[in-house]
């Protein structure tokens, strides 16, 4: 196990403890100033660096491979107006054509320090943090958009001193970043490593609603909520206290954390994208305007904030060894996502049960619904789970359409769909003694630190696992991550539920899903995704289809869930008028199975381990 109890924070902390700032160990701090005055109005963000330099040959780097996100998707095509200047002078400045995130010059004779200047365009597209930036009342920083660093040095030994001017007088804001001090609209924070600073978002607006939800010692949690309207703001009255139980419940299961504050960042915004991105000491989430208000979205949508704050335990804390490069260039090696991503799935859903938001008597439904999709994917015939975890960088960016045959990032669901049966094992085993909780414990838990990165490998799972149960883990996971699986693994059954299809829809499945009876994927009108064997498939249907009418009437997901219920008694073929690219035909759909929808159901004489999983450990 490749321990980093010195790198980053824990380079920090050593040099506090021999007496020395971190500016005193290496060289001094590259000066980073962002100003954001023009965000709300222009949605752009400008850069200032002083770099220190010494004269000759340098390279400058643009965040590349961005944590959290899995992927290279650093949002260089925003990237505009770069100059790069010495005592006033202008360096003139080229690209490398084989790594276009890379700026390469020649520092004058002289020179002690470098300025340069960027504007940050912040159109809304891309992927994850990269579609978010401002609204009229919003805003967020993602620090690894607005800067450049040298290829000199880590992220762990190239240290920062950040500020921002914010929009005007009447905006707030919070982050992880300590040491704030505000003159002005300009707030100035500590100096701080790369590694911690790209891991520090900052949000900020004019309707705020922030509470500390808990405190044990000198350590806090706080909810930080920035909305379009100080209405949506204070909606989140609704969340704070399953929140405020979230942590308690967290603290709980873990017995230790590795965070010194936690900061949970959360926007509301019907105009800025959703977004759910960890980090170590906080996360970036985004949602709905009505989140809080709409309890059906926001029970659907409960695991927000505990998936992402699990990552703190798992996957900031304990980080696959493929995750955690020197510098922010190197391609990750994602194969471990089934971990770090999959249990904290698990965790995400389990949280949400136990924090409240989701009533404990929807997990078995949730657990039907999970396990019925996979069980339906065509893809899984040709692809290992493992795989889906190992194409990430490409998966995250795939297009919708014909997911089930290619599989997309199945390692987050089906990855806790494993978990969960491994949770069973071990309760079983162990005669309740033991859950997957007692594993999660001693492997994300240990000691309180502060953020620092302790590396693990498959073979560290392995053993961790023993360590709890002694089992063939080797072969559980060869079998569920390495091989063709025809079936998602099944943690439900042992525990005394199975799995059943009715005519009664769910809220993890409601009435417009037509994909355990037809086999159709649709979104509005438009066909969106088709399974490969179904009905829906073998009448010739496919993606980017418009569904037109059904049975002689004008389409809509009621007409045509009435079609395939009547269907089963009249034993008569379903008619479809479509349109795709601007051809449209008339398909018979062969099917009379009526409507169905997986639920869980309990098997008498069989003790009830699943609804063990939720139950919280906390009043």
């Amino acid at each position: 196990m490749r321990t980093h109890l010195i790198r980053g924070f824990g380079l920090s902390l050593l040099l506090c403890l021999l007496g020395l700032a971190p500016s005193q160990a290496a060289t001094q701090p590259i000066q980073l100033q962002l100003d954001a005055r023009q965000a709300p109005t222009q949605n752009i963000v400008f850069t200032h660096e002083v770099i220190p330099v010494s004269p000759g040959p340098m390279t400058l780097y643009y965040p590349k491979w961005i944590p959290g996100e899995h992927q290279p998707v650093g949002p260089i095509a925003n990237v505009s107006s770069l100059v790069i200047t010495a005592g006033g002078k202008r360096i003139p400045w080229r690209r490398d054509p084989l790594d276009m995130f890379a700026f390469k010059f020649d520092v004058p004779a002289g020179a002690t320090a470098i300025d340069v200047h960027f504007t940050y365009l912040g159109a809304t597209f891309g992927h994850y943090s990269s579609s978010r930036l401002a609204t009229h009342n919003l805003f967020v920083t993602t620090w690894n958009q607005n800067l450049l660093y040298p290829s000199t040095g880590t992220i762990q030994d190239t240290f920062f001193k950040p500020s921002i001017v914010l929009p005007g007088a009447a905006w707030k804001f919070a982050t992880a970043l300590t040491g704030a001090s505000r003159s002005g609209d300009t707030v100035t924070f500590d100096e701080v490593s790369l590694e911690h600073l790209i891991d520090s978002p900052l949000d900020a607006g004019t309707h705020v609603y922030r509470k500390r939800i808990w405190h044990q010692g000198t350590a806090s949690a706080y909810l930080n909520v920035f909305a379009d309207t100080q209405h949506e703001a204070n909606s989140a009255k609704i969340g704070e206290p399953h929140y405020a139980k979230l942590v308690r419940e967290m603290m709980a299961m873990y017995g230790a954390r590795h965070w010194r504050n936690y900061n949970f960042l959360l926007t509301l915004s019907d105009q800025m994208p959703g977004e759910g991105i960890e980090h170590h000491e906080s996360s970036d989430d985004g949602e709905t305007g009505s989140y809080f208000l709409n309890h059906k979205n926001f029970v659907r949508g409960g695991d927000l904030l505990s998936h992402e704050f699990n990552h703190s335990w798992d996957g900031k804390y304990r980080m696959p060894a493929g995750l955690y490069p020197d510098n922010l260039q190197i391609p990750y090696n994602d194969s471990l996502l089934w971990v770090y991503e999959g249990m904290t799935q698990y965790y995400g859903d389990v949280m949400s049960f136990r924090d409240g938001i989701r009533p404990a008597k929807q997990w078995p439904n949730q657990v039907a619904a999970m396990y019925a999709y996979y069980d339906n994917e065509p893809g899984r015939m040709w692809r290992t789970l493992g795989d889906t975890a190992t194409s990430a960088p490409f998966l995250y960016a795939a297009p919708y359409g014909y997911n089930a045959e290619r599989r997309s990032v199945d390692f987050y669901v089906e990855g806790a769909l494993m978990w969960l049966r491994a949770d069973s094992i071990i309760r079983a085993k162990t005669h309740d003694k033991k859950s997957l909780d007692t594993f999660a414990r001693a492997f994300f838990g240990g000691k309180t630190t502060g953020p620092i990165v302790v590396t693990y490998t498959r073979k560290n799972i392995i053993a961790g696992l023993n360590k709890v149960l002694p089992y063939n883990w080797t072969g559980f996971f060869h079998k569920w991550i390495d091989n063709i699986a025809p079936h998602p693994a099944n943690g439900f059954t042992p525990d005394g539920w199975k799995l059943v299809y009715t005519t009664k829809p769910t809220l993890w499945v409601p009435k417009n899903n037509f994909w355990y009876s037809v086999g159709l994927a649709v979104n509005g009108d438009e066909i969106g995704d088709v399974r490969f064997g179904s009905p829906a498939a073998i009448a010739t249907l496919g993606i980017d289809t418009r569904i037109v009418a059904v049975n002689g009437r004008g389409y809509t997901a009621p007409v045509l869930a009435q079609a395939i219920s009547d269907a089963a008694k009249t034993k008569q073929p379903i008619t479809l008028l479509v349109e795709h690219s601007d051809v449209y035909r008339s398909v018979q759909i062969d099917y009379t199975g009526g409507l169905r929808y997986p639920h869980l159901v309990r098997i008498k004489g069989v003790p009830d381990r699943l609804s063990q999983v939720v139950k919280p450990y906390t009043k």
